[in-house]
């Protein structure tokens, strides 16, 4: 072992490596103190997201790897699939990106919006602001939501009219789905 380890300080040496004259600082990534729930088995965690039938939210299932708004919002965003279609639903969110930023006190969630959520027109843009809130308000942490352009807050439909406040799931109890658990009576 020393006989290794004197061969190559004298490999080091042999080819005009200087000593440094002063020490260098390094920079060390700090390890990640959370992870999100990730699946320790290849099928993958459950996820709720709503889509709609009629003028109604309803759920339907996506596997995914971390349990995370934004994960969640992906796969919102995706849509339903096409069995889903086939049996009546639909989404009231345009194609679009949205993102997240967890964190905020009181179980808050915000979501940056683009100008396409803000363009969604008629009885759609409550139903796109109730798909989202119900998707996120489903995950562990989150019991609003924020929906914010460009950083400032957006006013967006509830059953009483419009808020810039967060909104939760009883702000939407009339497009609720049926008899879901936290959903207040129809």
């Amino acid at each position: 072992m020393i006989l290794v380890l004197l061969c190559g300080l004298l490999l080091l040496a042999g080819c005009g490596v200087e000593p440094q004259a002063a020490p260098q600082p390094l920079t060390v990534p700090a390890p990640q103190t959370s992870q999100p729930a990730r699946s320790s088995d290849t099928a993958g965690l459950e996820l709720t997201v709503y889509f709609v039938r009629g003028a109604d939210l309803v759920p339907a299932r996506r596997t995914v790897d971390f349990l995370t708004p934004a994960e969640a919002l992906d796969a919102l965003v995706a849509g339903p699939t096409r069995a889903e279609v086939i049996a009546g639903l639909r989404t009231a969110l345009a194609p679009q990106v949205l993102s997240v930023d967890v964190g905020l006190p009181g179980g808050i969630t915000s979501v940056a919006v683009t100008t396409e959520f803000t363009g969604i027109s008629g009885g759609n843009q409550l139903l796109a602001v109730a798909q989202v809130v119900w998707t996120l308000t489903g995950l562990e942490g989150t019991q609003q939501v924020r929906f914010l352009l460009d950083g400032v807050p957006v006013e967006v439909p509830t059953d009483t009219g419009l808020t810039e406040a967060p909104v939760g799931r009883d702000n939407f109890s009339s497009v609720a789905p049926p008899a879901s658990p936290g959903s207040p009576p129809r």
